[in-house]
């Protein structure tokens, strides 16, 4: 790994040239990875003390006393100017996340110069749930996996986030400010209320289910208006096949009524479909750390285990994946989670967990 100890020492004493300036921005720029070790580096007082009294030697025995420093914070919380930084799998070594107070955001505001088009970027990992408060207290759980972008000037002239993954909101009343969540092909707009939206990139479907209050919901295809909001109430849930994903068969089987849309275009746009009255347990509870499943596929319910223990499922033998469980997770880890669906399937498959590799046999 190539890291410019020496344009860093001079950066941190502020004696870099505009050519190395230039040298050290190309570097930064080149991956995600260089920004965040830059950004670490830099808030390490004790070694920015290393580095500028020449006591830092880019050796194996100094580097691993680094990295033993970079431990992953509580919630793991980032907040960006302009572009954010996923972390990826190969920098896993190095995860490195920043848990700013939301005081702090607002106290650095005019300081930094953060301008109306600057956002924050909040992103809960596998494994993981993370509640964030939003500056109008708003609540907002995030589910493994997820992410909630929105302005820095949120909550002085609109209120607008938009998520990646799966979120729980209870959103405070502002008659004047409806508080809207954007998905990649919905646009939730809510009037003070809980809900839970469910939107990952690469799941066939977009489920909005209410808990209490009011909602509406608007395709990201139509303008808004109320010819064009679809409301629902609470103990709905609302599925929206993605364009191009999901054939209309197979998604009429899988709600309970269809919800009719007056000058609907069928060829344009699929068709919604709500379920009313449903058990809102699988969504509502999640958050509070019980994963709950309702005759459920274990090909299905894979999927949410995978994001909740931050393994990978293998199934050695496919007819595995049709059996079908209905049952509740509630702080069991995961050899005792598989360990309770392999009993309760009567022991009619062994399983093996290999580090956070998990197979079905």
């Amino acid at each position: 790994m190539h890291i410019p100890w020496n344009l860093l020492r001079k950066f941190a004493e502020g004696r870099l040239t505009e050519a190395e300036h230039s040298e050290l921005e190309h570097w930064r720029q080149t991956s995600e990875l260089n920004q965040l070790i830059f950004d670490e580096i830099l808030l390490d007082e004790e070694f920015k003390n290393q580095l500028n009294s020449n006591h830092w030697d880019d050796n194996a025995q100094h580097w691993d006393s680094i990295l033993a420093k970079l431990k992953p914070a509580e919630p793991k919380i980032i907040f960006t100017r302009r572009k954010f930084y996923q972390i990826s799998a190969a920098a896993a070594s190095l995860l490195i996340l920043m848990g700013l107070g939301i005081a702090w955001l607002y106290s650095s505001w005019q300081n930094r110069g953060f301008s109306e088009n600057d956002f924050t970027y909040i992103y809960s990992p596998r494994g993981q749930r993370t509640q964030v408060i939003l500056p109008d207290s708003t609540r907002v759980w995030l589910n493994s996996e997820t992410s909630i972008r929105y302005l820095v000037s949120f909550n002085k002239k609109s209120r607008e986030v938009t998520i990646e993954g799966e979120a729980f909101f209870k959103v405070t009343k502002n008659a004047l400010k409806p508080f809207y969540v954007k998905t990649s092909d919905l646009r939730v707009k809510v009037y003070g209320t809980s809900f839970n939206v469910k939107a990952y990139p690469n799941e066939k479907y977009i489920e909005t289910t209410l808990i209490e209050g009011k909602l509406s919901v608007i395709p990201n295809s139509k303008p808004e208006a109320p010819e064009n909001e679809i409301f629902l109430k609470p103990k709905d849930k609302l599925k929206f096949p993605k364009p191009g994903m999901v054939g209309m068969d197979s998604v009429s089987t899988s709600v309970k009524k269809s919800l009719a849309q007056k000058n609907q275009d069928k060829k344009d746009m699929p068709k919604m479909l709500l379920s009313r009255n449903i058990n809102s347990d699988p969504e509502n509870l999640w958050k509070d750390g019980k994963l709950i499943f309702m005759d459920e596929k274990f090909g299905d319910m894979a999927i949410k285990l995978e994001r909740w223990y931050d393994v990978k499922i293998h199934f050695e033998n496919e007819k595995i994946r049709d059996f079908r469980f209905t049952g509740k997770i509630d702080k069991e880890t995961i050899n005792q989670a598989m360990e309770a669906l392999k009993i309760s399937s009567q022991n009619s498959y062994r399983y093996e967990i290999v580090f956070r590799d998990v197979y079905l046999k």
